[in-house]
């Protein structure tokens, strides 16, 4: 049916990157629900490694620093183009992006009408929707992570996409350069110019800046991927990578050790591409990242509606740990397949539509020519 068609990655080239962008989904997906988790205490080992979830936001700017790379490298020559490429950005992001947007703007009005007992001004910010329409509420506009939470990761991507002159100007230098503006950047966020807290817990606040390094990363990794590609067993480092992750989470290791993991995991994912030696578990993975960023920005509107307002408010499982986690694990499942038709019936339609805006109609031969032709 054309309608549902299969999932299919966009590339043979990037499937272990593609196995984590859906592995790192998920993992983001636990985390967010993980407050419904362990209410009664009884899995407290979970809770600790879930923690530690939070940082494969950093994976994902590896990733997209590698395949921004990857695609357009020497590709943005023109003002033209690079208005072309920003267009193409805001038509992947932006649909799902606006729709769980209005869904929470929805939430809010239901609040100050009373038909919900949901009312709170720090994230329901009236002040906040534009900048969450134009993307830059990650840039320390805002005063809290506002609407549906979890899109300021957008807006920090957006931010990447913006500098993407800028980034394609300083690795034309070469794989040195690049790696010391990693570094360089890296180093100067973990001065932590903005107070206390830590810069890989920056969200709102200059959330965009936090993107930066794992960026660079990701580009560095696309200048390096003939010398990674040598890496004996790269495939096996990926996964092996992983599980120290997990297991370092657990034992609650210094997150900015779980954050030096994180980028060296995203790395390993390049070599294993690089390699081009495609194992099974990857090939069978790789499919199902195209629904990574529809899970990521819808899972938000679940952990409201389905685990607090049902799961708490309505049935009252707060007091029944084993209940909560089994309706966890259920809107967990429920997502997949919702995020699928949110892809293939909203998400690429309203794409299309906003690719095409502004573009001149192609006349066939025989429009041109007449209806004789």
């Amino acid at each position: 049916m054309k309608s549902f068609p299969p999932l299919k990655p966009d590339s043979e080239d990037m499937l272990h990157l593609d196995a984590l962008r859906i592995v790192g989904a998920l993992m983001i997906v636990v985390f967010h629900f993980n407050r419904f988790i362990n209410l009664d205490g009884r899995w407290q080992a979970v809770d600790d490694m879930v923690k530690g979830f939070s940082l494969i936001v950093d994976l994902f700017f590896v990733i997209s620093g590698y395949v921004m790379a990857a695609v357009y490298a020497g590709r943005l020559t023109t003002w033209g183009k690079y208005g072309t490429f920003l267009k193409k950005r805001v038509a992947r992001l932006g649909p799902l992006h606006w729709a769980t947007l209005a869904v929470f703007v929805a939430v809010w009005a239901a609040g100050q009408a009373g038909l919900v007992a949901d009312r709170d001004p720090k994230r329901y910010d009236l002040a906040c929707i534009v900048p969450n329409i134009i993307f830059i509420h990650a840039w320390h506009v805002c005063h809290a992570q506002t609407w549906n939470f979890v899109s300021w990761a957008i807006s920090a991507e957006m931010g990447m996409y913006i500098a993407l002159p800028l980034l394609f100007w300083i690795t034309a230098r070469g794989w040195v350069v690049t790696a010391l503006a990693a570094g360089v950047s890296l180093t100067v966020l973990l001065l932590n110019p903005d107070g206390p807290m830590p810069f890989h817990q920056w969200t709102w606040n200059f959330g965009v800046l936090r993107a930066v390094p794992g960026f660079l990363i990701g580009m560095l990794g696309f200048q390096l991927r003939p010398i990674l590609g040598r890496l004996p067993l790269a495939r096996l480092w990926m996964w092996g990578l992983l599980a120290l992750f997990l297991g370092l989470s657990m034992i609650r290791v210094e997150r900015t050790w779980l954050l030096l993991l994180v980028y060296a995991l995203g790395l390993a994912g390049v070599a294993a591409d690089a390699a081009r030696t495609q194992g099974g578990v990857s090939r069978r993975l790789a499919p199902w990242a195209q629904l990574s960023f529809t899970l990521y920005l819808l899972h938000p509107i679940f952990l409201k509606m389905v685990l607090n307002w049902l799961g708490l408010s309505t049935w009252h499982l707060g007091d029944n740990g084993d209940a909560m986690r089994w309706l966890v694990l259920a809107s967990i499942v429920a997502l997949i397949p919702l995020a699928y038709l949110s892809l293939v019936l909203f998400e690429r339609p309203a794409r299309d539509w906003i690719s095409r805006l502004g573009q001149k109609r192609t006349l066939s031969h025989r429009e041109r020519e007449g209806p004789a032709a």
